[in-house]
C-alpha cells in the first residue's frame, strides 16, 4: 500500500473508532493539528532554541560591547531579552493547557460532543498562543539578538534603520545566562512531558479498544 493512503487510513480509523474526540479532531479545520505529544515536543525545540541567547551573547565580537549594557552574560540585560522572555511564558502557558486538556479528556472519557469541542478548543488555542505568538516571539529574540554578531556596524545599522538599540539595560533585572538556564529546564520538562503523554495516551486508547 503507498503511503499516499496512511492520511485517510488514519483518518477513516478515528471515524471508526468510536472516539467523539477524535472524530470532531479530524473533521474540524485547523493549520496547527498536530497530536498533543508532538505540539509538547516542538514547543520543548523552541524554548531550547532559546537557551540558545547565552551562547550568542558570549560569542559577540568586542566591537558589540559599546552597545551592550555589559558584557557579562550572567548580569547583562539586555531590553531584547524581554522578548524572548514573553515567547518562553507563552511555551509554557500552552504546554500547560495542552496537558491540561489530556488529563480532562482521560479523566471524563468517553467525551460528548459538547466536552469533545470544549477540549479542542482548549487545545487549538494552545497551540496559537504556544507555538504561533510564542514562537514567532522566540524567533524574533533570536534573530536581533543575531544582529550582535555582525558586531559593532551591524548593531549601528540596525539601529539606524529603526531608530532603536535593542540592547539598552531593560531595568528588570533578569540577565542573559539566567533567562537561558530557565529556558533549557523548561525545555526538558516538556519534552519529558511529551514522552509520558505518548505512552499515557498510547496505553489509554489500547485499554478502551
Amino acid at each position: 500500500m503507498s503511503t499516499d493512503s496512511q492520511p485517510d487510513d488514519t483518518i477513516a480509523q478515528a471515524i471508526i473508532s468510536g472516539s467523539t474526540y477524535e472524530r470532531l479532531r479530524y473533521e474540524r479545520h485547523s493549520y496547527l493539528r498536530q497530536t498533543v505529544p508532538r505540539t509538547l515536543a516542538l514547543q520543548s525545540a523552541l524554548l531550547g532554541a532559546l537557551a540558545l541567547l547565552l551562547p550568542i551573547y558570549g560569542l559577540y565580537p568586542d566591537s558589540t560591547a559599546a552597545f551592550l549594557p555589559s558584557i557579562d552574560p550572567g548580569v547583562a540585560s539586555p531590553k531584547v531579552l524581554l522578548l524572548g522572555l514573553f515567547g518562553g511564558f507563552l511555551q509554557l502557558f500552552g504546554a500547560t493547557l495542552l496537558v491540561g486538556s489530556v488529563l480532562y479528556r482521560v479523566r471524563l472519557a468517553p467525551l460528548t460532543e459538547r466536552q469533545a469541542h470544549a477540549a479542542l478548543n482548549a487545545e487549538d488555542f494552545a497551540r496559537y498562543v504556544g507555538l504561533g505568538t510564542g514562537g514567532l516571539a522566540i524567533v524574533l529574540s533570536l534573530c536581533l539578538f543575531a544582529v550582535g554578531l555582525g558586531g559593532g556596524d551591524a548593531v549601528s545599522a540596525y539601529i539606524a534603520s529603526t531608530g532603536r538599540n535593542p540592547f539598552v539595560d531593560s531595568g528588570f533585572g533578569l540577565s542573559v545566562a539566567t533567562v537561558s538556564l530557565l529556558a533549557f529546564v523548561a525545555s526538558v520538562t516538556v519534552f519529558y512531558a511529551s514522552r509520558y503523554l505518548l505512552v499515557h495516551l498510547a496505553l489509554f486508547h489500547r485499554s478502551n479498544e
